[in-house]
Parts: C-alpha cells; structure tokens; sequence
C-alpha cells in the first residue's frame, strides 16, 4: 500500500489484503475478490465464476517435447460448406500429415497408371489385327506387360514398345499415338503439382516455430506497486536469428464474454492484451536470440482485471479501444475523471492534487459540501 501511495496508482485487485481467491470456470485466469466487495456482490461473482478450469480443454495445445504448440487451433466447425474448400483445395492438402498425403498422392498416381493400362489393353484389343507395337497380331497385350508400359511411359520417354517395333510411327496407330500423348501430359502436371506440393510442405513456417521455446508457466508479480505477467521466450537456433520478429498478447476468456452483453460494444471473445515490454507501440519488437521476457500490466484496462473494478477505480471507459494504464503517467491521456467536477486527469497523483486543492478551497470558503 505504501508503494502504491508514492506512485500514485490505486491498489489493483489481485492479491490485496483479506481477499479471497475464486477461478473461472470457463477459462478465465484466477480471480481475487476484494474483501471490501459486498457480500451480496462477492456471493453473486463466486456463482458467476464456479467450476474447475483445469477441465477446460486449451485453445492451442502445447504437445511437443518442450511445450512448444503445433500452431493448431481447437476449434470445431460446424454446419461447413464442404464448397467453400474448393476454392482453396491446395492448402486444404497442405493441412495433411506428411504420413497420409504421401500415401493418398501414390494411391492417386497409381491409380492412373492402372487407368492407362487398362485403355492400352482396350485399344489393342479392339484392333487385334493391327500391330502397333504393344503386343502381337492376333495377340493383344496383357495386363502386365500394359501396366509395365503404362509406368515407363509416366516416368520417362525412349524406352520402346512391349513387341520392339516401331508401330508408334505407323499411319494405322493414331489412337496409340493420342493415349500416349495425354497419358505424358497427365504425368508432366502431376509431375508439377508434386514439385510445387513438397516444396510448400517442406517450406513451411511451422517447422521453424518448433525452435521458439516459451516458458512452461507465466509469472504474475508485484512490481512498484503494479501487478504484471511475465512470459519469457528464446529461439534455440540463436547462430541464425531471427529478423523482424514480434510479440503479440491475446486473452480468450468466456467468463467475461458473456458479461459484454450490457456493453455498447458487440462481445469480443478474444481480446487484444497491451504489451509494456517489448514496447507494443514500437511493434513489439524482439531479439528472441537471447532469452528475451515479454510483460504485461495488468491495469485498470487489462482483459485480466474483472470488469466491476474498472467502475469502482473511476476509469473512463475504453469505448473499443485498447488502453494502457501506464501511458496515463506521461501524460500522453488524461482518463482519471473527478467523480464531482468531471475533470480528467493523467494520473491518480494529478487526480488527489485536484482532489485537495479542492478542499482547501472548500475550506478557505466555508463551503458545507464534503470534499
């Protein structure tokens, strides 16, 4: 409390003398109930936030060796229009396992060669007479020596003909010289579809995000009379950095999602968390090479801090934008209000001094009003 007096910030509610700790059951972090909070209030916020948040399933799971996330989301769709992927069908096969989108293109080329065989050994058939080179007058080519040709004319050119003649070249042979023909275009687009395929698998920006290590826990301290959250980062392959890289905060919290009903904005499921360091209004700017912490004020404007203290503390309401508490002491925005006069403040010092010179002049006048 006394740190609290020389900065001139008021006390925030987590952790406060005599409070009483109460979780989420819907995902929000820990909350500390002040102990000044009517009974009425604090038994209505405890039944609000009943339940064990541990049951929770987490939005991104973190499953690799060292808590690291697979980049995947857990978000269930319903009611899809199976349409829509068509438009995007290529990055739909890059959300493959390397696993089972190998094994559906083999299934898939194989299949082809087959088809092509089968058309081999249909138009040798229906000519029996006519030798192009795929099997003998008379005698029309079989399955596997068709298949045979069908996937030496899909990897490569020059090989020959199954019965060693030039038939390919003959007059008589245009329907061979036609399957042949789209048979080698088929296999030079699959042959491009699988280069541009395994080059964007194999370049993908999640393999590299494995090498970024966060820490397992975050860190919520007590700090010049400030409450703040730490979560520390570092990349492993520190001898290449990385260039331009950035910190962003989010806080999904369904508890107070369903408070934001009463408000003039529409509800917002996840919300933006300011960043105090890396300063986000310098992009939040990193050099993960080093092990690097990335910290959050939990103020009067922070996702983190239930929504009644925002009322009890005074603070003008954000109206959709993302403040930050701490840019109130530089004077950059004047949110501390009067609750009598209306006049706005930079910072709560500024606020008490317009507080007691008010009751000076209260008292220089012999004014009745209590100040």
């Amino acid at each position: 409390m006394n740190d609290q007096k020389r900065n001139g910030t008021p006390p925030l509610p987590l952790a406060p003398p005599q409070s009483t700790l109460s979780v989420s059951g819907r995902g929000a972090l820990p909350q500390y109930i002040p102990h000044n909070v009517r009974a009425e209030q604090r038994e209505k916020l405890r039944q609000d936030q009943f339940g064990d948040f541990t049951s929770i399933p987490r939005l991104i799971k973190r499953n690799l060796p060292h808590h690291q996330s697979t980049a995947k989301v857990s978000i269930v769709r319903k009611n899809l229009v199976n349409k829509l992927a068509l438009h995007d069908w290529f990055h739909m096969l890059l959300r493959w396992t390397t696993t089972f989108s190998i094994s559906i293109l083999l299934l898939v080329w194989t299949f082809a060669i087959i088809v092509f065989a089968l058309i081999y050994m249909y138009d040798d058939k229906i000519n029996p007479l006519v030798e192009c080179g795929l099997g003998a007058a008379g005698d029309p080519i079989g399955f596997n020596g068709a298949f045979s040709f069908s996937l030496e004319t899909c990897t490569t050119v020059g090989y020959g003909l199954p019965n060693s003649t030039n038939g390919f070249f003959e007059q008589s042979c245009t329907s061979l010289q036609a399957i042949i023909y789209f048979q080698m275009v088929w296999s030079m687009m699959f042959n491009a579809f699988l280069f541009s395929f395994f080059f964007s698998r194999l370049s993908r920006s999640q393999e590299r995000s494995v090498q970024v290590l966060f820490s397992n826990k975050a860190i919520i301290e007590r700090k010049n009379g400030k409450w703040v959250i730490h979560i520390r980062v570092y990349d492993l392959d520190s001898s290449l950095p990385l260039v331009e890289a950035h910190a962003r905060m989010y806080c999904v919290s369904w508890n107070e999602y369903a408070k934001q009903k009463s408000e003039d904005l529409q509800p917002q499921l996840l919300q933006t968390m300011r960043i105090l360091h890396p300063n986000d209004e310098l992009d939040s700017s990193l050099f993960p090479s080093l092990p690097s912490t990335i910290t959050h004020h939990i103020d009067a404007y922070s996702p983190l801090t239930p929504s009644y203290f925002r009322k009890e503390a005074n603070v003008l309401h954000g109206h959709g934008l993302v403040l930050r508490e701490v840019d109130n002491f530089t004077e950059g925005r004047a949110a501390m209000s009067c609750p009598v006069c209306g006049d706005s403040y930079g910072s709560y010092k500024g606020l008490k001094r317009h507080i007691e010179f008010s009751k000076k002049q209260e008292d220089a006048f012999g004014d009745d009003l209590p100040v």
